[in-house]
Formats: C-alpha cells, structure tokens, sequence
C-alpha cells in the first residue's frame, strides 16, 4: 500500500462507509462509572493517594485531573506522568511532603484501577463484530484521551478477536483504527484532529459517516461533561466531519438521560442505548 505524503498508508479506497465511535462514555460505560464519587474515593483510598493527601474526589478532580487534562491528553506523557507530576507539586506544599517514587506508585495503581474500569462493554460485540464481519467498512474510535488508553483499546478489541492499530502503526489487513487526542496532539474539537484523520484514509470517498458519540454528555458534569457542553460539541465536531470528508453524515448521539442512576436503572438504560445503535448501524449498512 503506497503511502501519502505524511507518510500514512490509504486505507478507504475501496470502503463505502465510514463509522466513528467515541469511547468513554459510548463503548465504555465503566469509564463513566469509575468517575463517581463513591468509586473515586475507594481508588484513592486502595491506590494509596489518600493516605498521601489525596483524599477527596473534588480534589481529584479540581487539583489533578482539570490542570493537567490539556497536557495530559494532547501529548504522548500518559495519564501517570501527568498526575505524578501535579500529585507532587500539590502534595509538596503540605506538610507531609512525600517523595516522588511513593507518589508515582501511588498514581500508578490509581491509573491502573482506571483502565481495569475503562473496557468495552461485552454487550457491544455483535454490533462490534457486524462492523467487522463488512468489507465495505472502516471503523475509527475517535476519542479525547491520555497516551494510555491507545493501547489499552487496541487490548480490548483483541479480545473479542478484532484487530485494531493506531494511525501511525496501521497496516491493510485493520478495518479498527484508534485515533486519540494524545497520539494527533490536538482534541476532537479541534478540525486538525479530523484533517489528520481525513490524511490517514485517503483520498477515497465514503457513500456516508456513521457516527455514534456521547460528546461528553455521559461523563463528569462539571469538568467535561453535561447537555450544553454536549450539545455544544456536537454542534462544531458534526460540522467540521461534514466539511472535511464531504460526505453524508448520519449522527447517533448516545446520550444516558439517566446517567445519575446506579445498578439496574443505569444498565438497562444504557443496554437499551446499545441495541438502539445496533438497529441504526443495521438500518444503515446494508
């Protein structure tokens, strides 16, 4: 496969659709989970960061996650180097002042309980594997994440015995494709990400854009989340993929009206969401 000018491999040239999926929030309902507060506070205290001084989710949030989230998901640091970095920074201006190799273990197994949250639900295989299973299909997990979380997809895909590589290591024989704000260096709402999409697939053209996205609406309210920085995003992403890709683009967004439940509630909510995006990928592709 001869290779564009950034060096990319074409990969649409004979594919009619084009399906966009985001992750946390969408394919991953764990992540959503992991980020209330009752979870967050048992990881800070199992992961040790509470007993360093990490003790509440606000400041987890407010003190880590929202002063590092541009660096961390925008770069290739991860996640880990991030929160260590800020973790020590917080943390030497108490008085405990513990040294940064505690700090970093500590932050290690916060993030590791993160992503063993962080999977694909297993009640999005079939429609994963109907995906699959069309060779007239590329699909893209397009996604505003930390350097981490690239390969922890690619995993979770190969499970269910479905090959994916990101942009920059894709051959042919993938129809999955990670595309993250960490590895493009700039976030979804940003047209440069899809430019840089748009390069990798070529110059071939799509019949039509299928694209599923919570655009934040599942996630933590008050950093990233919530209807009207949702709407709002939907409104500039749907925009620029039109603009970009001049081709038809048909949106699911998977908004969890009732993403505040716990349990029962929140998983029959979110698996009636699920069979819903089956029958509209079905409708579509045929």
């Amino acid at each position: 496969m001869k290779p564009n000018s950034t060096g990319f491999a074409y990969k649409n040239l004979q594919r009619r659709n084009l399906v966009i999926f985001d992750y946390s929030g969408t394919l991953s309902l764990g992540a959503v989970l992991f980020g209330k507060d009752k979870t967050i506070s048992q990881a800070l205290k199992n992961s040790g960061l509470a007993a360093l001084g990490v003790q509440k989710p606000e400041v987890f949030w407010t003190e880590l996650v929202e002063p590092t989230w541009e660096e961390g998901s925008t770069t290739k640091k991860g996640y880990t180097t991030v929160l260590t970095d800020r973790a020590a920074k917080l943390l030497d201006s108490g008085e405990s002042k513990p040294d940064r190799t505690r700090i970093r273990e500590a932050v290690s197994h916060f993030v590791d309980a993160y992503l063993s949250y962080s999977l694909i639900d297993p009640r999005w295989e079939p429609a994963l594997q109907f995906l699959n299973s069309r060779s007239d299909t590329d699909i893209v997990i397009a996604t505003d994440h930390y350097a981490e979380t690239t390969e922890h997809i690619i995993n979770e895909l190969y499970k269910i015995g479905i090959k994916a590589a990101p942009l920059d290591r894709a051959l042919r024989q993938e129809k999955f494709f990670i595309a993250n704000s960490a590895d493009l260096a700039c976030h979804k709402s940003n047209p440069k990400f899809w430019y840089t999409l748009k390069d990798f697939l070529g110059p071939g053209h799509y019949n039509q854009i299928l694209l599923l996205d919570d655009f934040g609406f599942n996630e933590q309210e008050d950093f990233y989340g919530g209807k009207t920085k949702a709407l709002k995003r939907r409104e500039m992403v749907t925009a620029t993929i039109k603009e970009i890709f001049a081709a038809e683009l048909k949106t699911f967004s998977f908004f969890l009206e009732h993403s505040h439940q716990d349990g029962e509630g929140l998983s029959r909510a979110y698996l009636e969401l699920i069979e819903n995006a089956r029958s509209f990928l079905e409708t579509h592709i045929c």
